[in-house]
């Protein structure tokens, strides 16, 4: 089981120079992930407008001030965004960082959409096209993809991944086949629970994504929820018994959390023992 944390470049949050402290103290902590999530604006719906931080630039910034966890969004919406410049920004991240930069990719909510008059129909197909031409740009070769969406004659996109790949994880609402079957081709899968208020799947979820995804070697099987302290083990104790592979602490600012949230990440993750 390996630990990180996930986090929103939000309202307190959402200066650079504050996201770049907490990755370094995450890094300090123990805590083996730093994810941001991906998003362009705020869910109309919540009301507000609170101040938000691009994501690839925090990242960046946050490679020069860590040392040890990996560094990526959960997650970029590709649909979007342009495969290539996507691509750019990662390796630049994965080249400051020493090869510690992760993917993860996702539909992405409909609001960042819909607010900037962008298409909500065929994500999924565009997602899968920009996957494939992300994949392609990471080998370090030529590349010539047509496909319905994306028409790509380029060549090598250099330099290539510090470890000669880049982690892809895939995020999905669970029962829903179709992300995990894309999963599946990748490199670990966040699951999210449909039609669900929290979005939280339970461990008989995980279970059966395990059974749905048929992958048992490296592949990232991701758990997420909230623990009290390092010493607060056995909510995770249970992902373990399910096949999680990694646990990611979420952890947010709003309603005046901002500062416990943050005692929180300093505080180190729940390591189960042996674990």
């Amino acid at each position: 089981m390996r630990y990180g944390v996930t986090l929103p470049p939000f309202m307190e949050w959402s200066d650079p120079l504050t996201v770049v402290e907490m990755a370094a103290e995450a890094d300090e902590a123990g805590w083996d992930g730093f994810f941001l999530w991906d998003h362009v604006t705020w869910n109309p719906a919540w009301g507000g407008t609170p101040p938000i931080a691009d994501a690839w630039t925090c990242l960046a910034a946050a490679a020069t001030a860590t040392s040890h966890v990996l560094l990526g969004t959960v997650v970029t919406p590709l649909a979007r965004r342009r495969p290539q410049i996507v691509a750019r920004q990662v390796l630049t991240v994965d080249h400051l960082s020493g090869g510690r930069a992760l993917l993860g990719v996702g539909l992405g909510a409909d609001y960042d959409f819909e607010v900037f008059g962008e298409r909500l129909t065929a994500r999924g197909e565009v997602l899968d096209e920009s996957l494939a031409v992300l994949t392609a740009l990471f080998t370090g070769g030529p590349v010539d993809f047509d496909g319905t969406y994306y028409h790509v004659h380029c060549p090598p996109m250099l330099p290539t991944p510090v470890n000669g790949a880049i982690p892809i994880w895939v995020g999905g609402h669970w029962p829903n086949r179709a992300p995990f079957d894309r999963a599946a081709r990748f490199d670990g899968v966040v699951p999210r629970k449909a039609d669900d208020e929290t979005g939280l799947v339970t461990t008989d979820d995980l279970r059966a994504i395990r059974v749905a995804i048929g992958r048992a070697d490296d592949f990232a099987y991701v758990a997420s929820g909230s623990t009290s302290g390092p010493d607060d083990v056995a909510a995770v104790s249970e992902w373990v018994g399910a096949g999680a592979t990694w646990w990611l602490e979420s952890m947010y600012p709003f309603g005046g959390r901002a500062g416990q949230m943050r005692d929180r990440l300093r505080a180190g993750p729940p390591r189960v023992p042996g674990r």
